[in-house]
């Protein structure tokens, strides 16, 4: 093909093509794509005029990711975000570093994933969503169950009807079945899909862990536990496995769920930003944690296992599947726990 041709395969390209000068501080080359995106015209584009529509919070992420460009570290599929006519885009963005002569040239091209993003997070959603609720169910469920199946045995020692007794024996036999599927089926859940490959993408973890506390409170709107949620800023990104990170949520707050009295139960999920890492807390002021369990209480198979305040079993795994997915992620967790008074769980995970 001719050097032409070539520039007309670029010029068209769906992809954001780009060519930025360090020194001059502006885009010297971009493709019909590019203006598209930012609305200019064919002349220079300067940095400054782009960087205005980084979000700020944003944008220490994109001076380290430009920093190490400089240093000659090639960037592949790093998502960013922009903000174009108050409409977020998110772009994913790869560039290199090129020097010809003495001059630096940082050469790039950008995919726009915004569509991509927006059906990934619905999908996302209604995956946190179904997490929840089956967490929920089999909590209330698995409970009322429970003492169902207590009643009955204590009405077969009363009966001499040997039909009656029949009846009863069956109606204790779907109820044991019951309780036994749902035990099966969130233990399958939670352990069958924390052994999947991670699969991390950037997160605005603050909006998730909101949307998520929402449904807790639509899904106990008859309780009177309390849940509350706090966050240090609206927009806290860091990079998870969405999916994983949330089977390990959905464990801290089912075991809270497990652990606090219905009446005047507090359930509190908290999201605090720092520098370099990203703090999670889960606290409860339910009926807390044996001094003598804290030592061994993430290890498998421990044996510290307790039946919930409503009869809920427990699969002796969770918390040793948390630290390890925890451990993917780099992350770590610790907790503090005193008889009668609660628990408070601490995950932090590093922004890197």
């Amino acid at each position: 093909m001719s050097e032409d041709i070539y520039s007309t395969i670029v010029e068209h390209s769906p992809l954001i093509n780009f060519v930025y000068d360090p020194g001059a501080e502006q885009f010297t080359y971009f493709n019909r794509s590019f203006r598209r995106l930012i609305g200019c015209d064919d002349g220079p584009v300067s940095g400054d005029a782009v960087w205005r529509l980084i979000p700020a919070d944003e944008r220490d992420y994109l001076r380290k990711f430009y920093w190490e460009l400089l240093q000659g570290d090639q960037k592949e599929n790093i998502e960013l975000r922009m903000s174009v006519n108050n409409e977020e885009r998110w772009l994913r963005l790869s560039a290199s570093l090129m020097a010809p002569g003495s001059k630096k040239l940082i050469i790039g091209y950008a995919a726009d994933i915004t569509a991509e993003n927006h059906n990934f997070n619905t999908l996302k959603k209604f995956a946190n969503k179904k997490n929840s609720v089956l967490n929920i169910l089999s909590h209330d469920l698995r409970g009322p169950l429970g003492i169902a199946n207590t009643i009955t045995q204590v009405i077969d020692k009363k009966i001499d009807d040997p039909h009656l007794l029949e009846l009863t024996q069956t109606v204790s036999k779907i109820i044991r079945q019951s309780i036994s599927l749902i035990k099966d089926l969130t233990s399958r859940e939670f352990l069958e899909t924390a052994e999947v490959e991670l699969v991390k993408s950037r997160v605005n973890i603050a909006l998730k862990f909101k949307e998520y506390i929402e449904e807790l409170q639509r899904s106990q709107k008859n309780s009177k536990r309390t849940f509350k949620f706090s966050s240090s800023s609206e927009a806290v990104f860091i990079n998870i496995d969405e999916s994983k990170f949330f089977q390990v949520v959905n464990n801290l707050v089912t075991n809270a769920l497990k652990f606090t009295h219905d009446d005047g139960g507090i359930i509190a999920v908290e999201v605090t930003e720092s520098i370099d890492s990203i703090l999670f807390t889960f606290s409860d002021n339910g009926i807390g944690i044996p001094e003598k369990f804290l030592p061994v209480l993430f290890e498998e198979f421990s044996g510290v296992g307790r039946i919930g305040l409503k009869g809920e079993p427990t699969t002796g795994t969770g918390l040793s599947v948390v630290k390890t997915i925890l451990g993917w992620h780099n992350g770590s967790i610790r907790v503090q726990s005193k008889e009668g008074e609660g628990t408070t769980f601490y995950v932090e995970i590093p922004k890197g």
